[in-house]
């Protein structure tokens, strides 16, 4: 490892992401938007974002088990070759299926090619986060976190839903899949040339479902014992992405396109900036690293909580569609930069400065899967709120920000304690190494 921030192999990881999550945010947004303009029904498409990230959940803990004991390089290309095949599939598909019947048709293969490629999207985050305490220095790894979430997933996901939603309603669902098969293809050739160390771990005995288990079960024994602190702002953070990051995904769709009806690439172009929002997030807490503090992140929490409020009151006092859109656009983007750009970060950097090496893919994995089944929680709620009070969205909106805000209150205490209880480093490592055998990864 060089003790330089921007080396060779720490440059094409953060670039090979940002390919590859640029069309995984494309995905992300069209085809679900594409039910959802297809059947008209918040629920359905509500429940269609809920279903998607099921995989995550399950795969982000299986990735981050391989990527711990397998090469990451090696993960990282089956994945992008994986998803390029999938799109080709699915064009021929596309077109094959063209004709009488195709919308009663195509919805269950859409859900399906969703869920295919969020299986294999679970297991590419979490080895690309546990593989940059392999790449730097530990003194850079907040500031590697900030590059790599800014420009690996920030960018991508601000440019993704802009570029998908204006081509999609300008040229339908193809064209969005061929951008998708290329920008795979891409990420799996500069995967090609990434150096990751690897080293070898002793073999277990068993099944992968028995290794799963017994990582599965070291990892949660040393969130709960060994690092109280990294599972009670766990339990915080996904609490607040229920009412928030969950809200917002069914929340931007619904308001834009139904409720107010206004162009669909709108609606990309919205999501497009509110992700800025996380990269300026991502800005922030790299420039200010020194200055912040995530034994103060329940402020940060508390303030995208509020942001959630003006885009209720739009809608209490009936302004004009152009104002209301202008406000939810503002208010999702101050809320995305508190809290994904800024206190997950934070957070992220200390449960990687405070976990082993060998734990670190399965640690990062758990937190991406509880947060997975967060988020597929809020989504799946929403969606039925939606619906069930289409003709009042304000009541919904005061809603989450009420909720959210009581949540980031209640976290206060558990923020104020991180870090206090346990020692960082060695001793630490040692002790959950030591414990069991070996776990951890979310994403």
């Amino acid at each position: 490892m060089t003790e330089k921030l921007w080396n060779r192999d720490f440059s094409l990881l953060v670039t090979a992401r940002c390919f590859a999550m640029f069309g995984n945010a494309i995905y992300s947004f069209v085809l679900p938007l594409f039910i959802l303009d297809i059947s008209g029904s918040p629920a359905l498409f509500g429940t269609v974002l809920a279903l998607s990230f099921i995989p995550p959940i399950i795969m982000s803990p299986i990735g981050g088990t391989i990527g711990d004991r397998g090469r990451k390089q090696r993960i990282m290309l089956g994945v992008d070759i994986g998803t390029s095949a999938i799109m080709a599939l699915a064009i021929v598909v596309m077109h094959l299926m063209a004709g009488n019947g195709f919308a009663a048709t195509i919805v269950p293969i859409i859900i399906v090619k969703l869920i295919a490629l969020n299986v294999l999207n679970g297991l590419y985050n979490p080895v690309v986060v546990a593989s940059l305490p392999f790449l730097v220095p530990e003194d850079k790894l907040v500031k590697a976190n900030a590059i790599s979430d800014a420009v690996g997933m920030s960018v991508p996901n601000l440019a993704g839903p802009i570029v998908g939603g204006i081509l999609y309603a300008a040229f339908g669902l193809v064209p969005v899949l061929a951008v998708m098969l290329a920008l795979s293809a891409v990420a799996a050739v500069l995967d090609l040339f990434i150096r990751i160390p690897f080293k070898a771990q002793e073999p277990s005995q068993g099944s992968i479902a028995g290794m799963l288990k017994k990582d599965l079960a070291q990892c949660a024994r040393f969130i709960a014992k060994e690092k109280p602190s990294i599972g009670r702002a766990i339990f915080n953070i996904a609490l607040f992405a229920v009412f928030s990051m969950g809200m917002v995904w069914v929340a931007l769709p619904v308001l834009i396109g139904q409720t107010l009806g206004m162009y669909t690439g709108l609606v990309g172009i919205s999501f497009g900036v509110m992700m800025g929002g996380s990269m300026l997030g991502n800005i922030l807490t790299g420039a200010l690293e020194k200055k912040l503090s995530i034994q103060k992140a329940h402020r940060l929490m508390l303030l995208a909580g509020i942001m959630i409020a003006p885009i209720g009151l739009v809608f209490f006092l009936g302004v004009p569609a152009g104002i209301a859109y202008i406000v939810i656009t503002v208010s999702a983007v101050l809320m995305m930069m508190f809290q994904n750009g800024m206190v997950f970060i934070q957070f992220l950097a200390f449960v990687q400065r405070e976990t082993s090496d060998e734990l670190m893919g399965k640690v990062i994995a758990v937190i991406f899967s509880i947060l997975f089944a967060t988020g597929a929680a809020g989504q799946l709620l929403f969606g039925m709120l939606f619906e069930r009070f289409y003709a009042q969205p304000w009541l919904v909106m005061f809603f989450a920000s009420f909720v959210s805000c009581a949540i980031a209150v209640y976290s206060r205490k558990s923020f104020a304690r991180i870090g206090a209880e346990e020692p960082r480093g060695e001793t630490a490592s040692a002790a959950a190494t030591g414990a069991v055998d070996i776990l951890k990864q979310p994403s």
